[in-house]
């Protein structure tokens, strides 16, 4: 049998949630932290995406949507507005009208539904082939 790539992916995410608390951990200066985080933010579901295309192209299309609804909605503008505005507090920063707090919380959730859909195609694929 096969090894089911998501759940490599959905273990490569859990393990970025533990990366990041300790990124917050180990750097004092919490804007070279959240900097730090936010690049891992984006770059892991750019390389989950790059890996999953190279293993079956686009033919996981929700998985996906998943990814990029995190990876273009929250990740890649939080990183933008935290760089574009070095020195200003995070919750003085605002995105689209949203502020930075909210916009924050937001991507939490945002990730969450990623890992839910990574998780669901793990489920099915392993229901599949079993």
């Amino acid at each position: 049998m096969r090894r089911n790539r998501f759940l490599e992916y959905l273990v490569i995410q859990g393990l970025v949630i533990v990366a990041v608390m300790l990124i917050f951990t180990v750097i004092s200066d919490k804007q070279i932290a959240a900097t730090v985080a936010g690049v891992l933010f984006v770059a892991m579901p750019l390389g989950l995406m790059a890996w999953e295309h190279q293993r079956a192209q686009f033919t996981e299309a929700v998985w996906y949507a998943g990814v990029l609804q995190f990876w273009v909605i929250f990740a890649l503008p939080i990183l933008g507005i935290r760089l574009m505005n070095w020195g200003v507090p995070f919750d003085q920063l605002s995105f689209w009208g949203l502020p930075g707090p909210l916009l924050h919380s937001w991507s939490s959730k945002s990730y969450m539904v990623m890992m839910v859909i990574t998780g669901i195609r793990w489920f099915k694929l392993n229901k599949k082939a079993a």
